[in-house]
């Protein structure tokens, strides 16, 4: 009888998890919330050097939850959303975001640290060189794991944990998987760049072919344009400067970075048609030189400027400002990063290239060293090929663990700095997100204006609620086989002693295939 109610109690549970699939309950329901009000910061204490067992120093790091989903009565699985570079004001809340719609539809927490150096969880209030060394993925990883045993201790009926993270954070994400089987059971690495790249002309090259022909050719003529009066100088390089609203970029390098870094992230995110119509129009319409800049100008803005960052952000002297502001101090965290380890330099390609040959590696170089001094130089990206994995085209370097979903869109350079194609498809698979303006990071956040059709944007999500779903599963069975022992542990030690052998042989779920 009590092996009958079992399995009704289990077919019961995994019908309505499947159910649940296609779209998140509610699903037309947005949420009115201001994030930080809503859910209230909270503060983690966390171990300064992971790596050093003489230091006891700590600091505060903050973190919220979302536990709007979550049922504390009957548990259910911990979604682990890391954060990267750049600070954090609330987790996820909003009804169309991916992570909240997986959430929803299975009744999950979720859990979401600031990352270190970022937002208001910095150590120090100065980062010189001597606090940055703390400043690192192995770090930050360390971080993530000391937080969520922490906190899934805390909990009655805890489920499992799923990390999910974007970018960087995807890469994380990743890297947590591999380094923490035992702490997750699966992985969302939502345009994970897990390749470290030194000299990452790729990025550009993906951007051509994103954008199209047509584009790329007005993109090169703005650039041209651009070093036409920047060296012309004098009157003709002020007002150049005076139209884009660029004039803190008194470095010909910084300039010229943030110019074509300005172009990438249109496509990037999903602003090609802002960024690449109205130039097309104007060198259609006869438009070259300065007149062209200012029809760009426009794009940078309106556009670029209201949503992605300023000009004041890539110059030289905004980064070597050493301290701290929480508002301002992730690009120089970020520099730091890259320079010393993750590297991804944007420098100009050999043919085609959209951006000014200015942009190379020397700049970049050049860069870092003026920041950090010249012993940061170069970044190690083998280090963190050969520690995780992550180079495909390297049969030795390939990342490898079970339960990873590699998520990509169409239009994203970094990309090419992810896993597009899995070697080891059955338990790390790969999907690409297809659309025209499909983006960095597409399946958590969307479009800007919405997904152009047709898209598969739809189907990417729910194999990310399949692989969850799974983990739920798991997570129920092992639950009512739980209650089941507890049962027989009254009438049979010995038989409680084998099924709790049984069940520990059996702590996996099924793999989502691509």
């Amino acid at each position: 009888m009590n092996k009958l109610i079992k399995i009704i109690v289990i077919f019961t549970i995994i019908v309505n998890v499947i159910n649940g699939l296609a779209y998140p309950k509610n699903n037309e329901e947005e949420l009115i919330l201001d994030g930080s009000g809503s859910f209230p910061a909270q503060w983690f204490t966390q171990t300064l050097d992971h790596f050093n067992f003489q230091n006891n120093q700590t600091f505060q790091q903050k973190y919220y939850v979302n536990d709007q989903y979550y049922n504390y009565k009957n548990g259910g699985p911990i979604i682990l959303y890391i954060n990267g570079e750049g600070p954090v004001s609330s987790p996820p809340y909003s009804s169309d975001d991916g992570v909240v719609i997986y959430a929803q539809a299975l009744n999950c927490m979720i859990v979401t640290l600031e990352h270190r150096f970022y937002g208001e969880s910095s150590p120090f209030s100065e980062l010189t060189i001597e606090n940055l060394q703390y400043l690192s993925h192995q770090q930050a990883l360390e971080d993530l794991a000391t937080f969520i045993v922490n906190f899934q201790s805390k909990l009655t009926n805890a489920g499992h944990i799923v990390t999910i993270g974007g970018s960087y954070s995807g890469a994380l994400s990743a890297w947590f998987r591999i380094k923490y089987p035992h702490i997750t059971v699966g992985s969302i690495a939502s345009s994970g760049v897990v390749h470290s790249i030194l000299d990452f002309t790729a990025f550009d090259a993906y951007v051509s072919y994103a954008v199209g022909p047509e584009c790329t050719k007005a993109l090169q003529a703005v650039t041209s344009a651009a070093e036409a009066e920047y060296f012309a100088g004098g009157i003709r390089e002020q007002q150049m400067k005076q139209i884009l609203q660029a004039e803190s970029l008194v470095e010909i390098g910084d300039f010229f970075y943030w110019l074509a870094d300005s172009m990438m992230e249109g496509d990037q995110y999903g602003y090609i048609d802002e960024l690449c119509n109205p130039l097309v129009d104007a060198i259609n319409s006869g438009s070259s030189g300065i007149d062209l800049i200012t029809v760009y100008s426009n794009y940078t803005i309106n556009t670029w400027g209201k949503v992605l960052g300023t000009p004041d952000e890539y110059s030289t002297a905004w980064q070597q400002n050493v301290t701290y502001d929480p508002s301002k101090s992730a690009d120089r965290a970020w520099w730091y990063q890259t320079c010393s380890s993750l590297g991804w330099m944007q420098a100009a390609p050999s043919q085609n290239s959209i951006r000014s040959s200015l942009v190379n590696m020397t700049y970049f170089q050049t860069h870092c060293e003026q920041l950090f001094g010249q012993a940061i130089w170069p970044p190690n990206v083998n280090a963190v090929n050969t520690q995780y994995g992550g180079d495909q085209s390297n049969p030795l370097l390939n990342a490898a663990a079970t339960n990873i979903l590699f998520t990509n869109g169409h239009a994203d350079p970094w990309s090419q700095a992810s896993i597009v194609n899995s070697n080891y498809p059955n338990v790390e698979p790969s999907v690409m997100t297809t659309c025209r303006k499909c983006g960095h990071c597409v399946d958590l956040r969307g479009c800007p204006g919405g997904c152009d059709l047709p898209n598969n944007l739809d189907q990417v999500r729910s194999l990310s609620l399949k692989l969850i779903a799974q983990c739920k599963q798991h997570f129920v069975t092992i639950r009512v086989n739980n209650i089941h022992k507890n049962e027989n542990n009254n009438n049979n030690n010995n038989n409680n002693n084998n099924n709790n052998n049984h069940n520990n042989n059996n702590n996996s779920f099924k793999v989502v295939s691509q």
